[in-house]
């Protein structure tokens, strides 16, 4: 099967069209998105709901084994999720667009403390999403 140099130059520019196009569209997502956004506001549709936090960790290594002190030292994935309520949109206002991404500190996330310790002396804490 022989393919033109024009079709190979029309297929990527139909590619490059459709790709511009969702661009296009997630701009505009995004900006609706943050116009009334507040990230110290936590994302439900009413205040007395509850808003639920799925975690998931997962063990990516043991980097050091201390018996004598019992010791565990390891490597872990921690996520989370949540739905945000306000971060919902109607697909077919905004066609081909599934994800938006955000930086750090724009949206709101959960305040989530994780404390690790082998003895009183060492201490590790984690803080995430702490607004101070």
């Amino acid at each position: 099967m022989r393919c033109s140099p024009g079709g190979v130059w029309l297929a990527l520019a139909a590619s490059l069209l459709h790709v511009s196009l969702q661009g296009e569209f997630q701009r505009k997502l995004y900006k609706e998105l943050v116009k009334n956004y507040n990230p110290l506001e936590r994302p439900v549709a009413n205040d007395s709901q509850p808003l639920t936090v799925y975690f998931s960790l997962s063990l990516l290594q043991i980097m050091d084994v201390d018996e004598k002190n019992q010791v565990l030292t390891t490597n872990i994935w921690l996520q989370m999720s949540w739905t945000d309520h306000y971060l919902q949109w109607n697909v077919s206002e905004y066609p081909g667009v599934k994800t938006v991404r955000f930086p750090d500190g724009q949206i709101w996330k959960p305040d989530i403390l994780l404390y690790n310790s082998s003895y009183d002396q060492q201490q590790k804490v984690l803080a995430y999403g702490m607004h101070c």
